[in-house]
């Protein structure tokens, strides 16, 4: 099994320290079946002198990690005396001596890790903890406890509260990271070994820069589509409101959850560490008086992820036989008799019973006639063991704080106030929304709607001819038409209909990390008078990112869903679709505004438009060179191809897409045993759920999978067509980040009519333009079809030494022709 790039860094097999100063990480030196750690002691004025012999490299074999908390002074020559050692990682900890020439020392690091190869954290690093492993490689004077949470932090500060708050709460990690000031290893790498490590259950992030939003979207949606990751950003102060709505969408399409203060990361932390993920937003609030669940529903308003439950009758009536005369059954669930464990156990199924709850918040206050303590036994015995979250709040400190510890160590996550304890729903609530729209890409193209991109980028080319960078009415008409955009620019429009509507604004712009952004809001003059109330999402969309984008815009949903006509609804819906197309296969476009909007019976109108371009022409042709202006690479339309079968059949090529899951998870419980074996190398007769998810959920700017598809009649759906899969070829990126293991199988009735060829023919063009250097596979040695198919294609045959019965079938893409696959 090949070793992950950042391997050496998270399970280093051997270790060089080297420091001036005494380090907490004495503390908790590896045991012998650890890593091999060497030590280092440098004096003041005395050169330095490193070992011959390292323990655990030699030189043949690279040194795994070197960790450096040396004066910045003598930073240059310590590198240098490294260098012969070959780290294949480094940390740069904090000094106790200033830094007085701090950029100087990071140009350094940067180019000495880049010559000698080697990922590098720091300088200015906190360092790293694996606490199961017993490495404290940090300034931190304790190895943290051992936990499933990840910490990635840009910040030595928040990484030292965060452990000291984790050391008193009992939350463990099961890696902890300060960045400090980045040279070669990057935010984004770090995401992607921690989405494939096995100690690792989630992941919380403190991030002030994140650098290229391609990079940083692509390994962030890689590690929540498989680990819950949630983010506390830093900078509002300091960014423009539109920079932190674009982060915002960001976080939703990468089905991450974003935090917005420091006391915030701390409830996500538990209820992360503890609590299974709700289904839905619906949270039912049950406590022992009124003032606690009323500061709880108080956050149950418009615009935060969570709602209040509605219960149902059976619900309502299992309630009044529990709660004393005159109480509500409605939410939320109040007593204020003396509790007891049987009642709260009676409580709490009636409501975890209701199919409308998600989750439920118990509120507990200190109480002098019940027994809380039996109440708390009772909640740490059926919390576990309930599909349904259950959060809980106990207020007050002297009493309930040990009861919060009880709770916290039994797997029910205990808070000290209504707020905190109500946010920590909400982040559940958030996880499961932003997950659905992890999962959505681009519709495909209906048939004779996709855009006339030679007429749209011939309209630019005159506009840039003339010297101009905007378009003028007529150009923009044509534009519109060209991408199918149900839009009509009007100039005039009737007084009833100005007096009854408020209009809206639909704007395109660029944001530096991100790329185009959609935004929906209350437009014209009102807009002045209302304020900024525009929903947000990156550009590319489909008409269900769409619906969800305008439910954001509060004038939308207060003012006009229900006042415009479903036909001019599912039109607006078609114009924020196709203006993001637009923008995406346009990438010389910079804004594009219309407003004012209004609608009649059919469609909404725009009484205004503009269109502006960048100030620098951008290449004409994005698809060709994988969409560099975009955050979220768009659906690879250009891949897509018409085929021709024997007997008159027809099919399609295509890049695979979430809702093939089915038809893919059909395709191979029909193929042969055989033929099974050869792909799975197992008798597995279905793909596990996870498995699905890899195959099809894909980020095309790092993998592809590629289905050939051909239509049959759906006897469940009355004889409606239906997309088949008869064959699949895909390659996930391999851990060294070079190179990718692909995979290839047809369907036993569909061989020997050259789809393999044609499928792996458009997996290697596609694997070079994501430039990568090989692409390898393991291919059982009695597989004589795929090995012979593989030699055609270019492939090398390579015996592996240590499996007789496999061979390792393997291209080099380097200075590789595109046309010589």
């Amino acid at each position: 099994m090949q070793r992950h790039i950042f391997g050496p860094l998270f399970e280093p097999r051997s270790i060089l320290v080297i420091t001036d100063q005494q380090l907490p990480l004495a503390q908790s030196l590896p045991a012998a079946e650890h890593p091999k750690l060497t030590k280092v002691q440098v004096q003041k004025g005395r050169p330095i002198e490193i070992p011959s012999e390292l323990a655990g490299a030699t030189a043949e074999q690279r040194l795994d990690l070197a960790v450096l908390c040396v004066d910045p002074a003598r930073l240059a020559e310590t590198l240098d005396q490294l260098a012969r050692y070959r780290p294949r990682a480094a940390i740069l900890l904090q000094s106790e001596w200033v830094d007085s020439r701090p950029e100087q020392t990071i140009t350094l690091c940067r180019r000495w890790a880049t010559l000698h190869g080697c990922l590098m954290i720091g300088p200015q690093s906190f360092g790293i903890l694996r606490p199961h492993l017993g490495l404290n490689l940090s300034l931190n004077p304790t190895l943290a406890r051992e936990g499933r949470v990840a910490f990635v932090a840009q910040s030595s500060a928040i990484v030292s509260s965060v452990l000291d708050w984790a050391d008193e709460t009992h939350i463990g990690f099961s890696s902890v990271v300060a960045l400090g000031d980045e040279t070669v290893a990057r935010l984004a790498g770090i995401l992607e070994y921690l989405a494939t490590d096995s100690r690792t259950d989630s992941i919380a992030l403190y991030v002030e820069e994140i650098g290229f939003g391609r990079e940083f979207m692509s390994a962030l949606r890689a590690a929540a589509s498989v680990k819950p990751v949630v983010v506390l950003k830093a900078g509002r102060a300091f960014g423009s409101p539109q920079e932190d709505a674009a982060f915002d969408a960001a976080l939703r399409r990468a089905g991450a959850v974003r935090v917005r203060y420091f006391v915030n990361l701390f409830s996500a932390l538990k209820v992360l560490v503890h609590l299974r993920r709700p289904t839905g937003r619906r949270l039912a609030v049950m406590a022992n008086g009124d003032g606690p669940s009323q500061l709880a529903m108080d956050l149950a308003i418009d615009g935060v992820p969570f709602a209040s439950a509605d219960f149902a009758v059976q619900t309502r009536m299992a309630l009044s036989q529990l709660l004393e005369p005159g109480k509500s059954v409605f939410n939320p669930v109040i007593t204020n008799q003396p509790l007891t464990r049987h009642l709260t156990r009676d409580l709490l199924h009636a409501v975890l019973n209701d199919t409308g709850v998600d989750g439920v918040l118990v509120l507990l206050s200190p109480d002098s006639r019940a027994d809380l303590s039996a109440v708390v036994d009772e909640l740490a015995l059926i919390a576990p063991g309930v599909h349904k979250p259950i959060i809980t709040c106990l207020m007050g400190d002297a009493h309930m704080r040990p009861l919060r510890r009880l709770l916290d160590d039994a797997g029910t996550p205990a808070f000290r106030t209504p707020e905190s304890a109500a946010d920590a729903f909400g982040v559940l609530a958030t996880y499961h929304y932003n997950q659905q729209l992890l999962l959505q890409l681009q519709s495909p193209h209906p048939d004779g709607r996709a855009p006339d991109l030679h007429l749209a980028r011939n309209i630019l080319v005159k506009v840039r001819e003339q010297g101009r960078t905007r378009l003028a009415a007529p150009e923009m008409l044509s534009l519109i038409e060209a991408f199918n955009v149900p839009l009509a620019l009007r100039s005039t429009v009737n007084d009833i209909v100005l007096r009854q509507q408020i209009p809206l604004r639909v704007e395109v712009h660029l944001d530096l990390h991100f790329g185009p952004i959609v935004s929906v809001g209350v437009g014209g003059a009102i807009a002045r008078i209302i304020g900024p109330d525009a929903g947000t999402d990156l550009a590319p969309l489909n008409p269900y990112l769409a619906r969800l984008l305008l439910d954001r815009s509060r004038v939308w949903r207060h003012s006009l869903a229900g006042h415009v006509s479903q036909i001019a609804h599912e039109a607006l819906l078609t114009v924020l679709e196709q203006v993001s197309i637009m923008v995406a296969e346009l990438p010389d476009i910079e804004r594009i505004v219309f407003d004012p909007i209004y609608f009649d019976d059919l469609a909404p109108f725009a009484l205004d438009a503009s269109i502006a371009l960048r100030a620098l022409p951008q290449r004409s042709d994005p698809q060709m060179q994988g969409y560099p202006h975009m955050a979220i690479h768009p659906y690879p339309y250009r891949w897509v191809e018409s085929l021709e079968f024997g007997n008159e059949r027809e099919g399609t090529l295509r890049p695979i897409r979430p809702e093939d899951a089915q038809a893919l998870q059909n395709f191979i419980r029909g193929l042969s045993d055989r033929s099974r074996y050869m792909r799975f190398v197992s008798m597995m007769r279905e793909l596990t759920p996870r498995m699905i998810a890899r195959y099809t959920q894909i980020d095309y700017h790092r993998e592809l999978a590629l289905v050939v598809t051909t239509s049959e009649p759906d006897p469940a759906d009355r004889g409606r067509k239906k997309d088949v899969v008869i064959g699949l070829a895909h390659y996930l990126r391999n851990p060294d980040g070079r190179g990718a293991e692909y995979a290839l199988v047809v369907g036993d009735d569909w061989q020997r009519l050259g789809l393999g060829g044609r499928l792996m023919r458009k997996l290697i063009l596609a694997a070079q333009e994501q430039g990568l250097d090989y692409i390898e596979g393991m291919v059982l040695s009695d597989n004589r079809p795929m090995i012979s198919l593989m030699t055609k294609l270019g492939f090398t045959v390579d015996h592996e030494p240590d499996d007789p019965g496999t061979r390792r079938i393997w291209l080099n893409l380097v200075n590789r022709t595109k046309d010589s696959s």
